[in-house]
This record gives structure tokens, C-alpha cells and sequence, in this order.
């Protein structure tokens, strides 16, 4: 292989890894949904 190749290709892998790095320790947005449950629904129909 070219030395210039292996250098640009291992430039390339750090800078791919790097970037990936940093959007895994961004912070995910937090979202709550609050659903409306009857109680007759939380019953198990009967045999």
C-alpha cells in the first residue's frame, strides 16, 4: 500500500471515530407521554 494512502485512509477512521465519539456523549432529548387508561381496560376478560 501507498504511505499516503494508509495515511489519508487512518486520518479518515480517526476523524470518522472521533465524530462518532462525540455524538454518542450527546445528550438525547427527553420526552414523556402521558396516556389516559379506563379501568376496565386494566381488567382481564373473564372465561
Amino acid at each position: 500500500m501507498n504511505k499516503y494512502f494508509r495515511l489519508s485512509l487512518a486520518i479518515f477512521i480517526l476523524t470518522l471515530s472521533m465524530a462518532l465519539l462525540i455524538w454518542a456523549y450527546a445528550p438525547n432529548p427527553r420526552e414523556t407521554r402521558i396516556q389516559q387508561i379506563a379501568p376496565t381496560e386494566m381488567q382481564l376478560p373473564t372465561p
